[in-house]
């Protein structure tokens, strides 16, 4: 185990360096950058591991990014202990609607376009609200209180976000080895085979879901703390598709996938719309064009596909090994 975090241990230490180096923003950029991987690792445990494909996880995001934003504003509670809230209450949604799947025996097409349908619904209700300021949101005053998650310089935001990808990439390297973690695969690939082994479907959806939406909360809370405003943009489908499509970009089902796929895409993304802005649709239709050329030359993702070669390369080497072994006998 301890073997397996030394490349979470690496990208914190290097993480850190790089953070010094930035300016203002570059900063800006990392840090949407691990923002959205943050939230794709989160998605990946139940869509990459259990196979529980949902389009519910910005509704989760806003859960934790409204709860912590109500609470500091009516009752002055600081989003670190806020966000435990909003924990909660997407871990208790996201727990509903696993048992609804499981109980109605959804196919996972039916399943994922009713999340989907549900972002619709929660970004029209919280449209609609005047108590969490209807289109506009709600907006957080401006001020350096680290105690209630302020601060003035970007910098401290890069260094909070870095390490919660870092500590949940450390979780998702737990969770891979674990028990847990093999029931959620063993559901995955083969729910009746699972049950006759005795592993319990309803308890590996429910415990994937819960807790890839109660960690999914803490990216609405920083969300809203870092750009002083939470509105309903942050549970539409749109982020829904860019996590589910980073993901799969990086690898789905593997611990490094949810992090290289959205790091590499949002800098690409930010890149062609600084070099092409003067020149309007040539960044977008250039990323669109990457996108489509990395999804039909890696298939299954970067990561998947550069273990692959790893993994030939390998067994190359061992087979060059063999032959010079055997020829050098003769």
């Amino acid at each position: 185990m301890r073997r397996e975090l030394l490349p979470v241990l690496g990208l914190l230490v290097a993480g850190a360096a790089a953070g010094g180096m930035l300016d203002r923003y570059g900063l800006d950029v990392g840090i949407f950058a691990l923002w959205y991987a943050y939230l794709c690792i989160t998605w990946n445990i139940v869509g990459g591991f259990a196979g529980e494909f949902t389009f519910a996880h910005p509704v989760y995001v806003a859960m934790g990014g409204y709860t912590s934003a109500v609470l500091l504003a009516h009752w002055h509670i600081s989003p670190w202990l806020g966000v435990l809230a909003g924990a909660a209450l997407a871990a208790l949604l996201a727990a509903a609607l696993s048992w609804i799947n499981f109980r109605q025996r959804l196919p996972h097409l039916t399943y994922a376009l009713i999340t989907l349908a549900i972002t619709f619904i929660v970004v029209v209700t919280l449209r609609s609200l005047d108590v969490l300021g209807a289109s506009e949101g709600l907006f957080i005053r401006r001020g350096h209180d680290p105690l209630n998650f302020m601060f003035r310089d970007k910098a401290s935001y890069y260094y909070i976000i870095l390490t919660a990808v870092c500590l949940v990439l450390a979780f998702t390297v737990w969770l891979q080895q674990s028990r847990l973690g093999l029931h959620f695969v063993a559901v995955r690939d083969n729910p009746e085979a699972a049950a006759m082994l005795g592993v319990d479907p309803l308890t590996v959806m429910v415990a994937s879901s819960t807790v890839s939406a109660g960690l999914a909360a803490f990216g609405g809370t920083f969300y809203a703390q870092y750009l002083f405003v939470i509105d309903p943009s942050v549970a539409s489908a749109e982020l829904a598709v860019e996590i589910i499509l980073f993901t799969a970009i990086g690898g789905l089902g593997t611990v490094w996938g949810p992090f290289w796929g959205p790091v590499a895409f949002v800098v690409l993304s930010r890149y062609l719309s600084q070099e092409f802005a003067t020149v309007t649709g040539v960044g977008q239709f250039l990323y669109g064009v990457v996108i489509v050329v990395v999804l039909l030359v890696l298939r299954d993702g970067f990561v998947s596909w550069l273990g692959r070669r790893w993994r030939r390369g390998g067994s190359a080497m061992s087979s060059h090994r063999g032959s010079v072994g055997k020829s050098g006998l003769k």
